[in-house]
Parts: structure tokens; C-alpha cells; sequence
């Protein structure tokens, strides 16, 4: 195997076209390991960086997949799940598992008692200090990480809520309470999430994420949760409903 040092397509754009060659026609097989990266290295005689941008563009294409402390596998022929999911409104697990016929995952990763810092206070109109159920969820869809969402949640409105709760239905539980939620404010942004969401939702370094930082409020208007959800985009296409303001133009 030999690349062209003197054309003009770039070395890791060579080495991802021969790789991707002999995915195509099985060499590769679909759940075989690529060669490392220092196998690259050694087989085409470029720098560490060549071949690690070679592995990151076939990442992105979706051929292979990273899995840390194991290595890089050619994705497996499967029937990949694409969630619509509309920016306009909340859409619990819940909802999400009819939606799609297939079970949910909540996976806790944390779920401690903290205390309000001031961004957080601010957001809920709560004095510094207020205590505040803090936790972390992924959200699986068989083995594939869907959602990393970090939550605050005021405390003394629930001192009973467990990771249990969390396992199943969070809002379900917030009704076993006599609180109704009504809805949240939503500010979305695409970026690159840190190592930490990133390894959790088994992306590539240069993979973004849609983040919707929301300030979630009860029907009688009380702010009780401050929320910042990471979504998958590999698993999730995104939609929202533009309304016309004004009559209708003639």
C-alpha cells in the first residue's frame, strides 16, 4: 500500500480512500478493527497527525467507530434509529419510547445534593446556596447513547427523589407530587461538547453536538430546573414549526 507524497490530495484523504477501498470490498469486514494509528504511521510513513485525521474522516462518514480502550471497528450493518425531534416542545423519554416503539434507557451517572452557585441561582430566581438535587443521565437506546443531559433541580420541593425515580420518568414522578410542568425556555446551540459528554456519547473530537441549555417552569409559574441536554446528532434530526406573524400577505 502506497500513497503519493507529491499530489495534491492531501496524504489522509489517500490513506482514508484506500482504507475506505478495503472496507468496500470486505477485506475490512464490518466489526474488524482498522490498524492503529501508530500502524498507520508505520504502514505510509506519515506523521501521528496524518493518520489520526485520516481515522477522524471516516469516523464522520460513520465506517468506523472509536471504543475507548479497544480501538477502531468498522461500524456494523445495522438499522440506525433517526429520532425526530422537535425543538419546539418537550419531549420526555417517555414520550420518546412510544414514539419510536422501542425502550428507553436512563441511565444515572450521577445524583448528589449541591448547593445554588450564582448562574444557577439567577436562572431560578433562588437566593445563592439553595439547595439543589444535582444529576446526570444518559439515555440509551439498546447499547447507543442517545442523550447526556445534566440537571439541577430544586430540593426541597422534593426530598424524596431517588436515582430510581430517575430511571424511569422523572416528570412522572414531579406529578406523583402535585406539580404539573408546563414547559421550559430553550436556548440551542451546535458545539463541540467536552471529553467528558464526548466519550459518554462515543463521538469523535471534532463531532458536535446540538446543546439546549433550558430553564423549566411549573404551570403556576414557579422555575424549578435548570437543565443542559447534549444530543447525538448521528441518532437525531431536528425540527421546528415557523409561523407567519401578521395577517397573511395578499
Amino acid at each position: 500500500m502506497k500513497i503519493d507524497k507529491t499530489s495534491f490530495v492531501p496524504l489522509y484523504l489517500q490513506i482514508e480512500q484506500q482504507l475506505t477501498e478495503r472496507i468496500s470490498v470486505g477485506e475490512i469486514k464490518p466489526g474488524d478493527p482498522i490498524p492503529t494509528e501508530a500502524a498507520l504511521c508505520d504502514i505510509y510513513g506519515v506523521s501521528r497527525m496524518t493518520a489520526r485525521k485520516a481515522v477522524d474522516y471516516l469516523v464522520r462518514q460513520g465506517r468506523v467507530e472509536r471504543f475507548r480502550g479497544r480501538g477502531t471497528f468498522v461500524v456494523k450493518k445495522a438499522l440506525t434509529r433517526k429520532v425526530n425531534l422537535p425543538l419546539d416542545r418537550h419531549l420526555t423519554s417517555s414520550e420518546l419510547a412510544v414514539e419510536i416503539n422501542a425502550p428507553i434507557e436512563n441511565r444515572v451517572l450521577a445524583f448528589e445534593r449541591v448547593l445554588a452557585t450564582p448562574d444557577v441561582a439567577n436562572a431560578l430566581q433562588v437566593p445563592v446556596g439553595t439547595a439543589l438535587h444535582y444529576m446526570v443521565r444518559l439515555r440509551l437506546l439498546g447499547e447507543e447513547p442517545f442523550v447526556y443531559e445534566q440537571c439541577w433541580l430544586l430540593a426541597d420541593l422534593f426530598p424524596d427523589l431517588t436515582p430510581q425515580h430517575l430511571q424511569t420518568s422523572k416528570y412522572a414522578y414531579l406529578r406523583s407530587k402535585g406539580y404539573e410542568p408546563a414547559g421550559s425556555n430553550k436556548q440551542i446551540s451546535a458545539e463541540l461538547p467536552a471529553n467528558e459528554i464526548r466519550l459518554a456519547l462515543h463521538l469523535s473530537r471534532d463531532e458536535p453536538v446540538l446543546h439546549a441549555h433550558a430553564i423549566s417552569e411549573f404551570t403556576d409559574g414557579t422555575l424549578f430546573e435548570v437543565s443542559d441536554v447534549y444530543y447525538n446528532q448521528k441518532h437525531y434530526s431536528f425540527s421546528i414549526r415557523a409561523r407567519v406573524k401578521g395577517k397573511e400577505q395578499k
